[in-house]
């Protein structure tokens, strides 16, 4: 495949995961709406999420195991990414906990091989340029995360009837998606399987372990930081997105620079030190019960923990494109785990306690994490004494 060619692959995979996770954050932004409109508790609305999580691994499960095996990646995405809207646009606008719960499943299915198939041609591509290309991958994460902010609280703030405001965000990335479906990209054949391949390998799940939990907590910001701020903090429901817009603009801008920054720093002082270093700058800002320096504290760990995930994926890279593609599935796969559990127990600790006390666990877990990256971790040549 011709550079010029892989270009516009790489176009489809970081728009289509821009556009899924734009939509992803105005429903972050409406959550407190939804909560309300049909008055669940913070633990019902934690089964919703472990409902979307049990969604997510099946369809990583029958994408990695199955479709990704028969079906080239590029197909894969245009397909999860024209359905996602639709499906979205019926959940969020269901009308009973029951149903928001059910169809929790086929919006996260159809998300899950989206971002399956996306995850799998990235890593991919990051070998045939030999380049790291998954800290920009997750740069659009961060970006749809943003952009989704600043619509969803543009789109309160403009539409009395929510469900308007959602069919509208719908349709857009709808009519965005259609417009990508027709870019000609070129179909990445599945890699040949070997007959020798290797089962699970235990240091794939023993990262997909740590990423599940990194997983499995960072919903703790996306999820529920607007009730926090809006319910607990006094913040104007418009302005309920604060903390994500604060949290993804800092990861924006290191994901962005990831690849510079692996290279010049490497995977340890980027995945470890650095992440450390945010988790103690967010738990001193939390003690200060200040808006303003909350939100200030959330910037600087987004922009020191971003990459602590792709640094995880790329030590699942290596030599062989098959186990290349198994490795990071399996690790993609354990991580999704975190929104099967992670959620459900965030939400009882939520109701039980305090939002406020998760949020102070985030940054002390996610210091625990980083601790074992880094003993885990090699340092680069030229950094060793």
């Amino acid at each position: 495949m011709l550079k010029s060619e892989l270009s516009r692959n790489l176009i489809l995979t970081r728009v289509s995961i821009w556009l899924a996770m734009t939509l992803v954050a105005v429903w972050f932004v409406f959550i407190p709406w939804k909560i309300h409109q049909i008055s669940i508790s913070e633990s019902d609305f934690g089964f919703v999420l472990m409902s979307f999580g049990i969604g997510s691994l099946v369809s990583i499960q029958i994408s990695n195991r199955i479709l990704l095996k028969r079906f080239p990646a590029e197909r894969l995405i245009k397909i999860g990414l024209l359905s996602f809207p639709i499906i979205f646009f019926g959940w969020a606008t269901s009308q009973s906990y029951t149903a928001l719960l059910v169809l929790a499943l086929p919006i996260s299915i159809s998300f899950g091989i989206l971002n399956s198939s996306v995850v799998s041609a990235t890593a991919r591509y990051e070998q045939i340029l030999g380049r790291k290309l998954m800290p920009f991958h997750m740069a659009c994460f961060s970006i749809g995360g943003l952009s989704g902010t600043l619509f969803g609280g543009l789109l309160l703030s403009q539409f009395e009837t929510k469900e308007v405001a959602l069919l509208f965000a719908s349709g857009f990335v709808l009519l965005l998606a259609l417009a990508l479906a027709r870019l000609q990209t070129v179909d990445h054949a599945p890699p040949p399987q070997s007959q020798t391949s290797r089962g699970v390998s235990s240091f794939a799940v023993f990262l997909g372990i740590l990423a599940a939990l990194n997983f499995g907590t960072v919903g703790i910001i996306m999820d529920w930081s607007a009730l926090w701020l809006t319910r607990d903090l006094g913040v104007a429901l418009a302005l309920g997105g604060g903390i994500i817009f604060a949290f993804n603009s800092g990861e924006i801008i290191s994901r962005v620079f990831g690849e510079g920054l692996l290279d010049r720093f490497g995977s340890r002082t980027v995945g470890a030190t650095f992440t450390l270093i945010g988790c103690g700058v967010l738990l001193a800002c939390l003690q200060t019960n200040s808006v303003a320096i909350i939100i200030s504290g959330f910037f600087i760990f987004g922009l020191l923990t971003s990459n602590f995930f792709p640094v995880l994926l790329g030590l699942g890279v290596t030599n062989d494109d098959a186990e290349t593609q198994k490795n990071v599935g399996d690790i993609n796969l354990i991580a999704f785990t975190g929104f099967v559990f992670g959620p459900t127990i965030v939400g009882f600790l939520a109701e039980a306690y305090s939002i406020s006390l998760i949020m102070n666990l985030l940054a002390i877990l996610w210091a625990l994490l980083a601790s074992l990256i880094y003993f885990l971790v090699k340092p680069k040549p030229d950094q060793v004494s």
